[in-house]
């Protein structure tokens, strides 16, 4: 049974699908991006962050491939085009995106490589030992709860598989209550971060090996990642043509403080122990 969390997840992605502007352009991507270089677009950082993830779990051609919180296929149309794989699933929460991402796929011409579909990240309804590579952008906080994902993860990896993921957590130290409540403003009548899921790269680590990972690195990317979002998010806010601009600027001021608060953005990588 879907919990409520999740249901009001799936009920703000919903929502935020008729509020998408132009920041992505024609690339339907829903990531902070990752900003190598000046100058880059939204849509070129979100398309980077998506290299990122793709070059740390060496995906190749002969993959079976995994994303979970695909979204709209941009990632996973990123991945095919540039890395190759043998085939991607990607699965997610909230219709809309999936109905649109397939529809992306296809007008990509990967229709045969790629398959979107609903599926929850907590329970996922694959056999064991499917998938040599798994991958999640910037959504595992969402979850009920990321452990429980964690575990699923470890279930349907092959043997010596790849888990990547981006991910956003507290700083050691970090004030736990603070951070959520500040996380939880972001969304004026939606909980988006999970409070279950509120702990540092210690705990993190832990459970991952917990879920029969070994070889694991937690790295913070913070300063090519939400401290490059947050100036590029205010300057897309004061464009003459950008809609709503006011609101725009506001969430910018609240993803500050949120990382005044503590928040870490993280690139997760474990291979599942052979």
């Amino acid at each position: 049974m879907t919990s409520a969390h999740t249901q009001g997840i799936v009920q703000y992605y919903t929502r935020r699908h008729a509020q998408r502007r132009d920041a992505f352009g024609d690339r339907p991507y829903a990531n902070y991006g990752y900003w190598t270089r000046p100058g880059l677009s939204m849509a070129d950082a979100a398309e980077a962050m998506a290299g990122l993830v793709a070059g740390a779990a060496g995906l190749c051609p002969l993959d079976e491939v995994l994303e979970v919180g695909c979204g709209y296929g941009a990632c996973a149309v990123r991945y095919a085009r540039a890395f190759g794989a043998k085939s991607i699933i990607g699965i997610d929460i909230t219709p809309t995106r999936i109905e649109h991402g397939n529809e992306y796929v296809k007008q990509h011409g990967l229709s045969d490589t790629i398959t979107l579909r609903l599926g929850d990240a907590t329970r996922l309804d694959f056999p064991a030992a499917q998938f040599d590579k798994l991958i999640a952008v910037e959504c595992a906080f969402h979850f009920d709860t990321r452990r429980d994902f964690l575990r699923e993860a470890g279930r349907v990896l092959r043997p010596g598989g790849t888990l990547v993921l981006t991910d956003l957590i507290p700083k050691r130290g970090t004030d736990v209550a603070r951070y959520v409540e500040l996380e939880n403003k972001l969304a004026a009548d939606i909980q988006m971060y999970n409070p279950k899921n509120a702990y540092d790269a210690d705990t993190y680590a832990g459970y991952l090996r917990e879920a029969g990972f070994a070889e694991v690195r937690i790295d913070s990317i913070l300063p090519w990642t939400l401290a490059r979002f947050i100036p590029a998010c205010r300057e897309y806010a004061q464009r003459p043509t950008t809609v709503d601009g006011d609101k725009i600027r506001a969430h910018a001021d609240k993803l500050q403080a949120v990382v005044d608060a503590g928040e870490d953005y993280v690139l997760v990588v474990a291979r599942k122990a052979d």
